[in-house]
């Protein structure tokens, strides 16, 4: 027995020993590779255009030892996700050369593609190096955000899918069994339930803001419900299909049990309300758990619970969305905006990253159990990712990544806003939204 425990203990220690030697090999390999940009692009300054977002935070937590690695100093202009868009744009017309390294929404990615507001990274990637391991983003992210026409245009940064958090608390408290949300009208039900259950307590948070902000809450339901904006694999349009109304309808009733101003709800708002404690559920990006779960800015932190969306009519589906890293095209220092990305986005950096409030993207991080011990959220990020592979399979973009989808964004933004705002039923709303659609491919 003595023996036996003695063989597990030289084991043990060989294992620990092996792997210090591991990391200290790609510690190595690291400081090898920032004496190299160091000696080379040391003294160079280099803008970034991001909006407000817990992986910006982090990035800006890892740059001085970014700045100390390389001597390459970083500037940032963060601004709201909203007005973001519409600079990088400005800026690009201009010519003005003022932003290196740009975040970039899936959603931008066929248009900035087609203006060239962002440059392939393919012959980047070829020549990166091993401990960076482009493969081990998480495939959904890596084929579904920072892909366009077969070309690379930006990197996975805050990969994100959806699901619903619930206070783990106020449903123990009232006995209300969370395993028993299972589809979309008990999704209504447990908020109905909720709202004005205590005082100041609505049903459920999620956006509702005129543009970008309600189409992303509405498309939770769009596509488990059988709607659609384009019949697959074309251009006809499906938006104002009695599927794709009755899903509008839904959200708008859902949102009767929200906060009041729900209409003025980007994701800060949403987020912002849940941890507030003045809703019982939220539904939105898995890329915000990190501020749910903040315990110098929320007071739920600790008391709660997630789940991945529940199931439609249609059956199970769910976001592919977020953010990525690209190079502008008319940046004068782009050789420099690679090392920054590089660094940021790397596997060997990925740990640093989540631990200081980044968004997972990567498998390796996804899997490895001390992270997924102290993000319990992380299982259900998986399982949200499993239910979005349904539509990835299908070839289906959650939002389509082509060069008109700012402006057809704009379209249905605007006209479920209305139906929200009970200017406009949802059958009508849709019909106008599909026709303004249809008139863009003329």
């Amino acid at each position: 027995m003595k023996k036996e425990r003695l063989i597990l203990s030289l084991i043990l220690i060989l294992l620990m020993l092996f792997s210090c030697v591991v990391s200290f090999a790609k510690t190595d390999e690291l400081q090898i590779w920032a004496d190299q940009v160091k000696k080379k692009m040391g003294g160079s300054k280099i803008t970034i255009a991001a909006a407000t977002h817990p992986s910006i935070e982090a990035f800006k937590k890892m740059t001085p030892q970014f700045e100390k690695l390389t001597g390459i100093k970083v500037a940032w202009d963060t601004m709201e996700e909203i007005y973001l868009h519409d600079k990088i744009l400005t800026e690009h017309v201009a010519r003005t050369g003022r932003y290196d390294v740009i975040m970039m929404d899936v959603c931008w990615i066929g248009e900035f593609a087609k203006k060239q507001v962002a440059i392939p990274l393919d012959t980047y990637l070829q020549k990166a190096p091993k401990w960076y391991n482009y493969d081990d983003i998480v495939p959904a992210y890596r084929k579904g955000l920072g892909v366009f026409n077969n070309k690379i245009y930006g990197i996975p940064s805050a990969g994100e899918s959806a699901f619903i958090a619930y206070r783990r608390d106020l449903f123990e408290k009232y006995g209300y069994n969370p395993n028993s949300i299972k589809t979309y009208d008990d999704l209504l039900a447990a908020a109905k339930f909720f709202n004005g259950k205590e005082d100041g307590l609505f049903g459920i948070s999620m956006r509702g803001r005129r543009g970008h902000h309600i189409v992303y809450g509405w498309f939770q339901t769009l596509y488990p419900m059988g709607g659609s904006v384009f019949a697959s694999g074309t251009n006809n349009v499906t938006i104002n299909s009695p599927e794709s109304i009755k899903s509008l309808e839904y959200f708008v009733d859902l949102m009767q049990y929200a906060p009041r101003g729900i209409e003025n709800f980007s994701h800060e708002e949403a987020t912002t309300t849940f941890m507030q404690g003045q809703a019982a559920m939220w539904f939105d990006a898995t890329a915000l758990a990190p501020w749910i779960e903040d315990e110098t800015k929320s007071i739920v932190a600790g008391k709660v619970g997630y789940m991945a969306p529940p199931t439609g009519p249609s059956g199970s589906a769910a976001a592919v969305a977020g953010w990525n890293l690209a190079i502008s095209s008319a940046s004068k220092n782009k050789d420099v905006a690679w090392k920054f990305i590089t660094y940021m986005t790397s596997q060997l950096t990925a740990a640093e990253y989540v631990e200081s409030g980044g968004v997972v993207t990567r498998t390796s991080i996804l899997n490895d159990k001390n992270f997924v011990s102290r993000y319990p959220y992380y299982p259900q990020i998986v399982e949200s990712l499993e239910m979005a592979n349904v539509l990835v399979d299908k070839g289906i973009d959650w939002r389509p990544r082509i060069p008109e989808w700012p402006r057809i964004g704009e379209i249905l933004g605007l006209n479920a806003s209305l139906v929200l705002t009970k200017q406009l039923n949802a059958k009508d709303a849709l019909n106008n939204a599909a026709r303004d659609i249809k008139a863009l491919f003329k």
